[in-house]
């Protein structure tokens, strides 16, 4: 990750931001998905009780990661698009493991293959398989 950005835990006001984020890069992710399925209210109902994290460069917030640490669980990984192969998520997902206590589990729609890919290539494991509405996805654990 570059000097120019900062990892910081999201404040109220990064909302927005982190809605556009996760709707460029959901749309990059999931095109099969209907937009409505992966807009701001998708979104904002997505991270109810969950602590979240942002990457922020000099002009906008570029990623986020958000955490149910109940359970250990990394719900939502997403960098800008065009910040991919930054070491933005790589960045995201060690604070995410570290407020995890080192051991976590995350589900990616297989679809998705760099996702998956990008996980396998950081050590993460498939411990589980299952559908939803979006399509067969992975559990991977760490």
């Amino acid at each position: 990750m570059g000097l120019s950005l900062s990892l910081r835990p999201a404040e109220p006001g990064d909302l927005d931001a982190c809605a556009q984020v996760y709707v460029a890069a959901a749309a990059v992710a999931f095109p099969w998905v209907p937009p409505a399925a992966r807009g701001p209210a998708a979104f904002r109902e997505s991270i109810q009780d969950e602590e979240i994290w942002v990457v922020e460069a000099p002009d906008a917030i570029v990623g986020f990661v958000s955490i149910y640490l109940q359970q250990r669980f990394i719900h939502s990984l997403y960098v800008r698009p065009d910040r991919h192969r930054q070491g933005i998520g790589r960045a995201l997902l060690d604070r995410a493991l570290g407020r995890c206590g080192g051991h976590a589990a995350l589900k990616c729609q297989e679809a998705n293959r760099a996702a998956c890919q990008f996980y396998l290539r950081l050590g993460w494991r498939p411990m589980d398989w299952g559908w939803s509405e979006a399509g067969p996805w992975i559990m991977f654990a760490y």
